[in-house]
């Protein structure tokens, strides 16, 4: 296998005296979906925040497209290609669809905008459809489609997605987690996903468990026993 694009090595990170990450290892590859799994609390969040430099890290190495990143900040991070989509707050709430979307195609290259917001709109038709609409006014799984569009318009090499199937009806889910798929098969774009949801099974190449700030498995999809996800879980799955 080539070099991984995201090389994770001993991170360790912390709020306050409370050690939320212990030593993690971790590898994304260009043209893959890695599904971060585990219970509330895992330390998933904490996983993608600290990669994505919006907290800061105790110990350990990042390393993205050979570059270390570790004490980059944020916005050096995000114009090299490593973009954080969080649960809440990745929209332009008093903009327009459109206007979220024009903001989030800056990065990339001029001569490819317009064809990224129409692939953005392929994707999500409901975006085109309420192109003119305040973001604030769309309904909590449209803004979801929306954050996830900014993110497809953007210059990002590496999505970290942070749950993004919270609050979303299970159909709309599965239509969410298939639209993914399609964007790291059709752009090479590597997708991170911390999900609590256990359909990420169905579209993940690897699957890494984390339980209490530490490391459970790191797998392919295909080789991992069902039986050891749902222990994790400690529920069944569908």
């Amino acid at each position: 296998m080539s070099e991984p694009i995201l090389h994770v090595s001993g991170l360790t990170a912390c709020y306050g005296k409370v050690v939320a990450l212990k030593s993690i290892n971790f590898n994304a590859h260009s043209n893959e979906i890695v599904g971060i799994v585990g219970p509330n609390g895992a330390g998933k969040t904490t996983l993608l925040e600290s990669i994505a430099g919006s907290l800061r890290i105790a110990e350990g190495k990042i390393s993205f497209q050979g570059e270390s990143i570790e004490n980059w900040p944020v916005l050096k991070r995000r114009r090299l290609g490593l973009m954080l989509v969080p649960q809440d707050g990745n929209i332009f709430p008093l903009m327009s669809v459109k206007k979220n979307l024009e903001v989030g195609v800056i990065l990339s290259d001029r001569s490819d905008r317009v064809e990224l917001i129409d692939y953005a709109y392929e994707l999500f038709p409901v975006l085109k459809e309420r192109k003119k609409q305040t973001a604030n006014t769309l309904s909590g799984g449209q803004q979801k489609m929306l954050a996830v569009g900014i993110g497809i318009v953007s210059n990002a090499k590496v999505m970290l997605i942070d749950e993004p199937s919270i609050g979303l009806a299970p159909k709309l889910v599965t239509r969410l987690f298939e639209t993914l798929r399609k964007i790291m098969e059709d752009t090479g774009k590597t997708i991170v996903l911390a999900e609590q949801n256990i359909k990420v099974l169905h579209i993940a190449d690897r699957l890494f468990g984390l339980e209490a700030g530490t490391i459970r498995f790191d797998e392919k999809t295909d080789n991992l026993s069902k039986d050891i996800v749902k222990d994790l879980y400690m529920g069944a799955i569908s």
